[in-house]
């Protein structure tokens, strides 16, 4: 049977550098993501879970992995029951009223080596760095002509893959693949329902569980890219609805950690909509959790079309220190 105890420890040993024991499950180390000297970085060795409390690093062993440049290739051939038996590790979160975050049928990570190795000059040349696209496993489907973004359960699990269009006018922009396996001889997919996922959260809410973290805050936007610019632009608690509409699926998921949610949507009609159906309806659940909302900076203000992704790196760090209470947003967009 395998030890995943060891392996984790041996992975741990092998990556970091100034590992030492922190307690009966955890190791601290230099952060192998930013110029550490102090040990800031956490792992737990029974499921691979890590955290820096210096830069917010933070996933599971799958995004560590990927995170320090080990192919996905490499992964599934040397890692891949290891991955699978860290995961099970990972405790599961309550589930009083059993949203079925936790039922989704996981995909065989090996599809994504079909992705791999292509350059996203599309991403680069809107500003996303290799480093960014690399933390989110993006890749390109060259058949189909589509970048393609993995999306995973909160336990890291794969669960879908989207592939959005490259050439304008392609349609559908955004598509979740399912018959598309069936040409790499994988059995075709059929079960999916984004209401039950956050974009991104598997990096998140095992480190805020597992680390007790308190006061945390959490950014919500709409679309892959804008999930991936506001993480490039230093804010790392930051997942996507992947759409305008916040379920109680997702509702519940957020639930499960108290501080600030911010609302960073879209921002046309259907943007604006969001965001006051997600207030309303995380303001409902009291002082645990405490809905702002992220705005345009004036040069935005009247666009229709303006995305997260449209700002620069420091607008994004100065509208989050800037955002204001759901209540206030609600007061100025009511003209009351």
């Amino acid at each position: 049977m395998l030890d995943t105890r060891t392996e984790i420890m041996g992975i741990a040993q092998r990556y970091l550098q100034k590992v030492r024991p922190s307690g009966a499950e955890n190791v601290m180390a230099l952060c192998p993501f930013h110029e550490d000297t102090s040990a800031s970085f956490a792992m737990n060795i029974l499921n691979g879970v890590y955290f820096c409390h210096a830069c917010h690093a933070k996933g599971n062993l799958f995004t560590f992995l990927r995170g320090l440049g080990v192919s996905r290739t490499l992964i599934d051939l040397q890692y891949k029951e290891l991955l699978e038996e860290a995961r099970k590790a990972i405790p599961a979160l309550p589930d009083p009223t059993n949203p079925g975050v936790f039922s989704l049928e996981p995909l065989d990570e090996s599809v994504l080596g079909f992705f791999d190795g292509y350059t996203l000059t599309s991403l680069l040349e809107k500003g996303f760095a290799e480093s960014t696209i690399r933390h989110f496993d993006v890749g390109y489907d060259k058949w189909h002509s589509r970048i393609t973004y993995p999306i995973r359960d909160i336990k890291g699990q794969l669960v879908a893959i989207n592939g959005r269009a490259v050439y304008p006018g392609m349609r559908p922009r955004y598509k979740i693949y399912d018959k598309e396996y069936a040409q790499w001889g994988v059995a075709p997919r059929t079960t999916w329902d984004k209401r039950k996922v956050l974009y991104n959260m598997h990096t998140i809410l095992p480190a805020l569980q597992l680390h007790e973290q308190t006061n945390a805050h959490l950014v919500i936007v709409e679309g892959y890219k804008a999930c991936m610019w506001v993480w490039q632009a230093g804010i790392k608690n930051v997942a996507a609805l992947m759409g305008s509409y916040l379920s109680w699926e997702h509702r519940w998921i957020i639930e499960q950690f108290s501080g600030r949610v911010y609302l960073f949507l879209d921002n046309n009609d259907a943007g604006n909509n969001g965001t006051f159906e997600a207030g309303a309806a995380l303001r409902s659940y009291g002082s645990t959790i405490r809905p702002y909302v992220i705005e345009y900076p004036s040069r935005l203000a009247e666009d229709v079309d303006a995305q997260p992704d449209n700002l620069t790196a420091e607008e994004v760090q100065t509208q989050f220190l800037n955002a204001v209470p759901f209540a206030t947003w609600l007061t100025k967009r009511l003209g009351t």
